[in-house]
């Protein structure tokens, strides 16, 4: 048994200076909203600010707010730990977390455009007090509106993460010493191209979905399907012939060549896919 092995240091990289930068201005923010420094001189302002702001700005960078909120989703899923599927994986399987692949380079984009969703709808809809300041509280209704939109493209920007991105990004580091379309795989994800990385995932469906792969074909690169008919015997079965009389099993129409097998145990009269009759007297 061979353990698989993930290139150390791939799945952290230092965050970009803009997802850093949007710590910083958050805790800037949060700092002027303290009504005590009002009575202070401007000069005494800044350097709160600055002091106080910084503080809170390396807090939440430290902390992560929200990407400790969608790991803890993972965790509380029960579906945190990844390996290879069988027959690829074992118990010496290099085991990757996804609130691992969370903090990947692959998925530095999409944390910031999330941090600046939540926290850009934070900072407006705190911003109440400023608004009086300037005369303008009449606008606060329409600042909570576009807050709301913001929270909804926050969490849509978390939900295309976790159901549409991560599964690409699981499969990268998964199977990354084992599919032969990594490369292509990779630079797809790299030019944020999800549809063309799902395209590459879908050229190796052993490594998709390999359960339904090997009940149907049996072993890696064949074409030929794993289950089959005996017209004679009315049976479905494995192998190239029938166990009983010895006729060749039929697995593909004919006509279009698509398998004539599926799930369950009874006997197609017609193929499913081109409608075209089964007949014995047509080579399968």
């Amino acid at each position: 048994m061979s353990c698989k092995v993930i290139w150390p240091g791939v799945l952290l990289q230092k965050p970009s200076k803009i997802h850093s930068l949007s710590y910083l201005l958050l805790g800037y923010y949060i700092a002027s909203l303290i009504p005590s420094i009002q009575s202070l001189s401007l000069e005494q302002k800044i350097l709160f600010i600055a002091t106080f702001g910084s503080f809170v700005g390396t807090l939440l960078y430290y902390v992560k707010p929200i990407e400790r909120a969608i790991s803890f989703y993972f965790i509380l899923s029960k579906k945190n730990e990844t390996t290879p599927d069988e027959p690829y994986g074992d118990e010496l399987s290099f085991i990757i977390h996804k609130s691992e692949i969370l903090y990947s380079s692959f998925l530095q984009d999409e944390r910031t455009k999330i941090n600046g969703a939540f926290f850009f709808a934070f900072g407006i809809l705190t911003s109440y007090g400023l608004l009086q300041q300037l005369g303008a509280s009449q606008l606060y209704l329409w600042i909570q509106i576009f807050t709301a939109m913001l929270l909804v493209i926050g969490f849509h920007e978390i939900y295309l993460l976790i159901k549409r991105k991560m599964p690409i990004v699981v499969f990268y580091y998964n199977y990354y010493n084992i599919s032969k379309n990594i490369p292509l795989l990779e630079e797809a994800i790299k030019r944020k191209d999800w549809v063309l990385a799902d395209k590459i995932r879908e050229k190796e469906p052993e490594l998709v979905d390999p359960v339904f792969y090997y009940n149907y074909f049996g072993t890696p690169g064949s074409e030929v399907p794993k289950m089959g008919i005996c017209l004679k015997c009315q049976k479905i079965m494995e192998g190239s012939y029938c166990t009983e009389c010895g006729e060749k099993l039929k697995k593909k129409c004919h006509k279009c060549k698509n398998r004539l097998v599926e799930n369950g145990v009874t006997i197609p009269k017609y193929c499913r896919y081109c409608g075209e009759e089964i007949v014995t007297n047509k080579k399968a």
